[in-house]
């Protein structure tokens, strides 16, 4: 019915030609970004690392019910949490590495797998493929901040930046800190910034920002003085201020409103049990996210059924709340010399390069929910994908490093005549989505291959690439 020969339904070159590439995934990729970053003389100062689920479809499993898969860089595909909000689906980690939205190293993780050891491993790996600056800056989300792979970094001398969990000992140390600033102890160093979107806001209407920062110490007791000097630098913008404060008076308002209907029911319905009551009250509580901030006195018993229910605010805790209103910590091994408090903030901001190119493998290029049917095979098709990613961002790169060198705009990319200094490499490889060889058979399996004249922003893109002219 649909015209297909029974040879072709076996026909498994292209599952065959994804395990052989799986089996060459280190050396394919090492060679690849090493010749990227010296043809186009990539910076490799700021580096951004970041990890992502991915999740598959079809079974991944052996005939006793264990994963397949295991090994170096041929993943265990597990169920577990998936960020793409895909519930029992199996799913690997990827990890990534990138210069901008450039990426530099990748490895395929098992399922699941914890982050805490992701970032040493994906680093020692890049020093053996490329040669890196002595200073090189690792910039990572908070689960970097793990006392393991921050030791293993000092010991390295690997410089390190990230955004720091708030810990009990965090809280403790910005309520020091707090406390001093407001004495005069400590001041404030205003930090110059404004994204793209906010950079267009007249002055007085974009946000503010603001540091300090304190040492802290990481203990090892194979460093020369038993721990390593850390600089914990706190951040403060008057945009995420103004938002905490205005959850926490919304969070406020909906338990005080939760409370009073809850007093309105009793002796009501099901409101007839203390054990009832309370429960209904915590919840009510916990979904307004006002737990912490009230306390609540019931009194009555089951048999008399004379409930009263008051309650008031915990002012301490809102204070203490509010002293945190607008604040992010970073944790940084690098000198105030390398990195400054100021641009230690807009270093971080930074971090969404790393998250716009695991979007960029998950939207255009869809690295995922194919079924490969082996673990081995998906291994090659992710080399395949982050190939594809590489060349779709240094295309990106180049123009726009074009643009900024020439002041002048690649014309055409966006209708109406919006083009912008920042071009995306999915707004770049769309100008060529119309463009078609033409393919003459003559007969005996000889053909003519005509290449159509190309348009001016295609042509504009062509010759900024630096690539040879197409035949006539």
């Amino acid at each position: 019915m649909f015209d297909l020969e029974a040879e072709w339904l076996d026909d498994d070159r292209l599952g065959a030609l994804l395990e052989a590439v799986a089996d060459h995934q280190v050396t394919i990729w090492s060679g690849l970004v090493k010749q990227a970053v010296q043809r186009f003389h990539i910076e490799l100062e700021d580096l951004h690392a970041d990890t992502t689920s991915v999740y598959f479809e079809g079974v991944y499993e052996q005939a006793d019910g264990s994963p397949k898969g295991g090994g170096s860089r041929m993943p265990l595909l597990v169920e577990g949490y998936n960020k793409d909000g895909q519930r029992r689906k199996v799913q690997l980690v990827l990890s990534l590495i990138t210069q901008g939205r450039l990426p530099l190293w990748y490895c395929p993780w098992d399922g699941n797998q914890a982050d805490d050891a992701v970032y040493v491993a994906d680093m020692t790996a890049l020093r053996k493929a490329v040669l890196l600056p002595s200073n090189v800056l690792l910039i990572g989300d908070r689960k970097l901040c793990n006392e393991e792979a921050m030791v293993s970094f000092c010991r390295q001398q690997q410089l390190f930046l990230a955004a720091h969990p708030w810990t009990d000992t965090a809280k403790s140390v910005w309520r020091e800190t707090w406390q001093r600033l407001q004495a005069g102890q400590l001041t404030w160093t205003s930090v110059r910034y404004a994204s793209r979107n906010k950079a267009r806001k007249p002055p007085e209407e974009q946000p503010i920002y603001r540091g300090c920062e304190v040492a802290h110490q990481l203990p090892d007791t194979r460093a020369p003085q038993g721990h390593h000097t850390l600089r914990w630098v706190f951040v403060w913008s008057s945009d995420k201020a103004a938002q905490d404060a205005r959850q926490r008076t919304e969070a406020i308002q909906a338990g005080e409103a939760a409370v009073k209907r809850v007093k309105a029911l009793l002796g009501k319905y099901d409101y007839v049990s203390r054990k009832i009551i309370e429960a209904r009250l915590e919840q009510a509580l916990h979904k307004a996210k006002a737990s912490a901030y009230f306390t609540y006195t019931l009194t009555g018993t089951d048999e008399n059924q004379t409930w009263q229910l008051r309650w008031k605010r915990q002012q301490d805790v809102i204070a203490d709340d509010a002293c945190f209103d607008g604040v992010a910590l970073l944790c940084t091994s690098a000198p105030p010399e390398r990195l400054s408090l100021g641009d230690a903030m807009i270093k971080y901001k930074e971090q969404v390069y790393v998250e716009q190119t695991i979007d960029f493998l998950k939207s255009p290029v869809q690295i995922r929910p194919m079924w490969l049917h082996t673990p081995k095979r998906l291994a090659g098709l992710t080399l395949l994908i982050m190939v594809a990613t590489l060349v779709a961002a240094l295309l990106e790169y180049q123009v726009r490093r074009w643009i900024a060198k020439t002041g002048q705009l690649v014309k055409g990319l966006r209708p109406e005549g919006r083009d912008d200094p920042y071009p995306t490499a999915k707004s770049i490889l769309r100008a060529f989505q119309d463009y078609a060889l033409v393919i003459l058979w003559r007969g005996k399996g000889h053909a003519e291959v005509h290449h159509p004249k190309l348009r001016p922003v295609q042509q504009k893109i062509w010759n900024i690439m630096g690539l040879p002219p197409l035949p006539s």
